[in-house]
């Protein structure tokens, strides 16, 4: 399965000029723990985590509405192409101990995919095949 068919496609994102504050507020808006830091034509950047709120700005009393994202962020984060394999992704994942990975195309941001998403991708499957396999035990 390619990385493509679990990858979200509505992705939230920030400018770096954005401060700490706006970020959080788009983070609480959309519950989610990490957004995405693109330029124009949404060149990815870097990413911008819950931990880096928690690590940069509140564990060094930092102010969250003159603090900017581009100053605590993770730049160039680790990224896959759409067209990997979903097993390629998580190997990735695990060995580098990230659990949201920006997926491009030439460079361009088109979508992300988290551990989750693939736990649900997962779990569905394993859920078809229990169905298949009860199915097949009534015959």
């Amino acid at each position: 399965m390619l990385v493509r068919q679990k990858m979200r496609k509505e992705l939230v994102t920030v400018l770096p000029s954005s401060t700490v504050y706006e970020a959080a507020l788009k983070m609480k808006e959309h519950r989610i723990g990490s957004i995405l830091v693109v330029e124009e034509g949404w060149k990815l950047k870097g990413i911008f985590t819950d931990r880096d709120i928690a690590m940069a700005v509140a564990a060094d009393s930092k102010d969250p509405k003159t603090t900017f994202v581009s100053d605590i962020m993770t730049t160039d984060p680790i990224t896959i192409n759409a067209d990997a394999d979903v097993d390629t992704a998580l190997g990735l994942m695990n060995r580098t101990n990230i659990r949201r990975l920006p997926v491009t195309e030439g460079g361009w941001l088109v979508g992300l995919l988290s551990s989750a998403d693939v736990a649900t991708g997962i779990r569905e499957e394993f859920d078809q095949f229990i169905g298949l396999e009860e199915a097949f035990a009534k015959h």
